[in-house]
């Protein structure tokens, strides 16, 4: 059998899986005849870059396209010499491979100026383009400025960032995004069903969802696959190849922790560990999917661009959970499992790591007394953190009414209460530090906000019982805070600094970066 993803290469524009907004612009160009002279493909590995720009060579000289249609005869000489890499006047460059400017002047710019042979266009596609030399770069750009006639340029990258703006400019850019999950299936049970097989769509599933949106690599592993299973594939046989990965055991394990069912997850990764799995990878499973979570928190547009594709069934399930938590909570549930994965390899019993992090996720990072803690299998935890039990502590009450505590005490001691109020949430002190504190009312301290989402959360009855316990035992009376928004406050400078704390943490963790 020959490599699928070479066998099945899309041939025209309705063959290619997904894109279709790049797709549907160039139609459009080609029907009116307005084809640009040099375009900038740039995206992921494996998403149809290279493909996209022969099938446009292809179009744009095909000798029995009609006026009315964008799509090749796929029949014709130059169609066939394209398909087969013999055309002369198509010509395809490996920058990676030839970096230097004499490359650029041999064969881009002295072969640009020879008239096309029996074509309308002579194409050049220059692959991985952001590996050329800053001087082969330079040799190129006056060509692009000024290209010979019925010549085009199709630049296709990985690294956008690597290309000089000069280059950018002078093209027109199309962004490639990684395949969906639904259209990697779709032409994968394509591929099956003209391969003459039998393979359950929970494999095909599977595949791509372990090709994280490279199309290239989900034909790649379904070959693999074919190899040692033959005609009829199923679940078992595609885990040979394939790492253990069941996204709805994880999501499952993720909905224990929502409901603080420390016995049934602790049990699930015993399961998990005492069936052969490596926890590594359940663990990187678990990871990207809580990455999901946390950027469908942030924006839904976050999470379809960015996010973990999953079939429709699996999205509904992770939604449904997804309500159960903060994004606070998944913030700590992430950092306490990113704690866990660096522990893994040293730890003795493999699976300790990742049953200390339930425990820290369930019980220590989520309450705020002894008393609740003793919950726990009715153990008499004394201390968690540098906490002191409240119950063995003997406070020193105050005899100050509550009318002699003013602005100015409130103030010099807030340092403490932030202090005091870290170990037991770290990401509400932070919280606490940009807000305002505008005066005292009787027994409320009275707060500005500049972000609505950040009176919401201190309005919830879980925090406000953390926050007075906390202000009782700094200011010894039982005070409560009003949480008022203020859109138009400055927050202080020095207030942020755990915010670029928290922020670098986060970029670290899930990449990006920061856009104005």
């Amino acid at each position: 059998m020959a490599v699928l993803y070479q066998k099945y290469r899309p041939q025209n524009f309705s063959e290619i899986v997904g894109q279709n907004n790049i797709k549907t612009t160039l139609q459009n160009e080609i029907l009116h005849n307005k084809v640009s002279h040099a375009y900038l493909f740039c995206g992921p590995r494996a998403v149809g870059k290279t493909t996209l720009a022969r099938v446009l060579a292809k179009s744009i000289n095909c000798q029995n396209r009609s006026k009315d249609s964008f799509e090749p005869c796929n029949e014709c000489d130059s169609c066939l010499s394209i398909s087969n890499f013999s055309n002369l006047d198509v010509i395809e460059i490996d920058a990676a491979s030839n970096t230097g400017v004499d490359n650029v002047r041999d064969n881009i710019i002295a072969l640009s100026r020879v008239k096309s042979s029996n074509n309308n266009f002579k194409v050049f596609i220059i692959d991985e383009v952001h590996m050329l030399s800053l001087s082969a770069f330079n040799a190129l750009l006056k060509t692009l400025e000024e290209p010979p006639k019925n010549v085009i340029f199709i630049l296709c990258t990985t690294e956008i960032y690597k290309v000089p703006a000069t280059i950018i400019s002078r093209c027109e850019r199309f962004d490639f995004k990684r395949i969906s999950l639904n259209d990697m299936v779709t032409k994968l049970d394509y591929i099956i069903k003209n391969e003459s097989l039998e393979v359950d769509r929970e494999v095909l599933e599977l595949i791509a969802l372990k090709s994280g949106g490279h199309l290239r690599d989900a034909e790649s592993l379904l070959s693999q696959i074919i190899a040692i299973s033959g005609d009829k594939i199923n679940l078992d046989s595609a885990n040979l190849i394939i790492p253990y990965n069941n996204i709805e055991e994880n999501i499952n394990f993720l909905e224990a922790l929502s409901r603080k069912d420390v016995s049934l997850a602790i049990k699930m990764i015993n399961d998990i560990s005492g069936s052969g799995v490596n926890l590594k990878n359940f663990l990187n499973d678990l990871i990207e999917l809580l990455r999901k979570m946390i950027l469908n928190k942030v924006s839904d547009s976050l999470s379809s661009n960015l996010g973990l594709d999953l079939n429709e069934k699996l999205e509904i399930k992770i939604n449904n959970v997804n309500k159960n938590f903060s994004l606070e909570d998944l913030v700590n549930i992430t950092e306490e499992l990113l704690i866990a994965l660096k522990e893994l390899p040293n730890s003795f019993i493999p699976q300790m790591p990742i049953e200390l992090a339930i425990i820290n996720i369930s019980y220590i990072n989520t309450l705020s007394s002894l008393e609740a803690i003793k919950n726990i299998s009715g153990s008499d935890v004394k201390k968690i953190s540098n906490i002191e039990d409240s119950s063995i502590r003997k406070e020193k009450v105050s005899k100050k009414n509550i009318s002699g505590i003013n602005l100015d005490e409130i103030e010099n001691r807030w340092p403490e209460f932030l202090n005091k109020l870290k170990p037991l949430n770290h990401s509400l002190s932070f919280v606490l530090q940009s807000c305002n504190i505008d005066g005292v009312d009787g027994k409320k301290i009275c707060l500005s906000f500049k972000y609505k989402f950040h009176k919401d959360r201190l309005d919830s009855p879980e925090i406000k019982k953390i926050i007075e316990g906390v202000l009782k035992d700094v200011y010894k009376n039982d005070l409560s805070i009003e949480a008022l928004v203020n859109e138009s406050m400055e927050i202080k400078k020095d207030n942020n600094k755990d915010s670029g704390e928290v922020v670098d943490n986060l970029l670290k963790t899930f990449g990006g970066q920061i856009i104005n």
